[in-house]
């Protein structure tokens, strides 16, 4: 669960990431990122939750990020999506020795979700491939989720698992090599959850990487797993 500080920053940046995504260098479906985080420190108001963290993820990359609640997680999460600046080091991108931004890299996926209230399932994933300028079928991508029956249904209507599945479906319509999610697996039965881990396996497969924030690390078959366990920071 995130923190009330954790979810105000999701609400009040989901929106700007979404701006900058339709403004992004077209490195789409591009799996040669790697990604390097170099003595990097996050912080909330004056307590330190990351010090001085350095992690290399490379094309095919898993890792699972675990701590308590309020540890920081999500706050990572934000960080490598571009939404959180550290308070020192730095986060690089490349692709064949060519630098790139956060938002030119990276989807995100968290909660709360972000979805549009007032807007069917469709509707909402329909807006977000306009934002973005991604080129998708929506009906056809809704399917591919398990929502072509919840289509029509306006997103507050929709279940948590719901919900999740269509934040799933804007991650795979951006088609960015770097997926960033927060605790994906949870609210599914074993139906939803060996979808997850296919559609996560699917992008490893093809040399992408992510990064999911989880109290349950999931096994994704073919991939061996890095932990990255989050402690209270000495301040």
């Amino acid at each position: 669960m995130q923190s009330a500080f954790e979810c105000s920053v999701t609400f009040s940046l989901i929106n700007g990431i979404n701006r900058e995504m339709a403004e992004t260098a077209d490195i789409t479906d591009s799996h040669r990122l790697f990604v390097t985080l170099e003595n990097v420190s996050l912080s909330r108001g004056d307590r330190v939750l990351i010090d001085n963290l350095s992690l290399s993820l490379s094309p095919g990359k898993l890792v699972y990020i675990t701590g308590e609640n309020g540890i920081g997680k999500t706050t990572l999460l934000l960080a490598l999506a571009g939404l959180l600046y550290p308070e020192q080091g730095q986060i690089n991108y490349t692709i064949a020795e060519h630098a790139y931004r956060a938002f030119d890299c990276a989807s995100l996926m968290v909660q709360p979700d972000g979805a549009s209230r007032g807007f069917s399932a469709e509707e909402d994933l329909r807006f977000f491939a306009k934002l973005g300028q991604h080129t998708v079928n929506t009906h056809d991508l809704l399917e591919r989720v398990g929502l072509k029956e919840a289509a029509a249904v306006r997103t507050e209507g929709l279940s948590l698992g719901q919900r999740k599945r269509l934040s799933l479906a804007k991650i795979m319509a951006a088609k960015r090599p770097l997926w960033l999610l927060d605790e994906p697996f949870s609210a599914l039965d074993k139906d939803g959850r060996d979808f997850v881990a296919s559609v996560i396996k699917n992008h490893l497969d093809k040399g992408g990487i992510a990064l999911i924030a989880s109290h349950n690390p999931t096994p994704i078959a073919g991939h061996k797993a890095k932990t990255l366990h989050l402690t209270q920071a000495d301040s």
